[in-house]
């Protein structure tokens, strides 16, 4: 008997799904709140105008203008703690915020620590105007070239923004705005998530 069976270890889970929900209405009035905000870049150089910014407010879901927004969000993730990664934890915001891309800026790779699980929703992007670029980072023996790049042998990994898009990743990965090549200000809200209660056991037992 010819057994042939090819196992997924240690996988990566990403999340995405567009919040049609969320009416056209919402958004705007969402993008309006963002658009007054104050940012900063996320290069020290002042002199490099490629660097996307991001809010000086790192917790921007406890604002009265995002608090339905981070409910929303809320229950989206327990749902799929819950039902794809069967977690029993419960898990709490950590940081909230705002990034704005120009045209022509991009951020640097970088991940998040002190954290768990790490999102995003997108609030005006278009075509162009940056993806989400994911990447391990893995160091490998040997850098040999596929014939096409499937989820089996990719070291990267590319996600078009869209309108009202709800994306969660493991805060360990690398990611970050690739350029953006269109002519629209690109705004997307970002956040941290924390698990709750017990986490580890026996010396490594923590309660948070």
């Amino acid at each position: 008997m010819n057994i042939r069976e090819i196992n997924l270890l240690f996988s990566e889970v990403v999340f995405t799904k567009i919040l049609d929900y969320i009416s056209d209405e919402e958004l705007e009035s969402i993008n309006d709140s963002l658009k007054s905000i104050e940012y900063k870049s996320t290069d020290p150089n002042p002199n490099n105008k490629q660097a996307t910014q991001v809010s000086k407010n790192k917790e921007i879901f406890k604002s009265l203008y995002f608090l339905k927004l981070a409910e929303t969000i809320k229950e989206e993730f327990i749902n799929f703690k819950n039902n794809t990664l069967h977690y029993v934890n419960d898990f709490k915001y950590t940081t909230s915020w705002s990034t704005k891309s120009q045209p022509n800026q991009q951020s640097e790779w970088h991940n998040h620590t002190n954290c768990f699980y790490s999102g995003i929703f997108y609030t005006n992007v278009s075509e162009d105007c940056g993806k989400l670029e994911l990447n391990a980072f893995r160091q490998k023996g040997f850098l040999v070239q596929p014939s096409q790049y499937t989820d089996l042998n990719s070291p990267y990994y590319s996600i078009g923004a869209m309108n009202k898009m709800l994306i969660f990743f493991p805060s360990h990965l690398y990611h970050r705005i690739g350029f953006n090549n269109s002519n629209l200000t690109r705004y997307s809200i970002a956040f941290n998530f924390i698990p709750t209660g017990k986490i580890g056991y026996a010396d490594s037992e923590l309660k948070l």
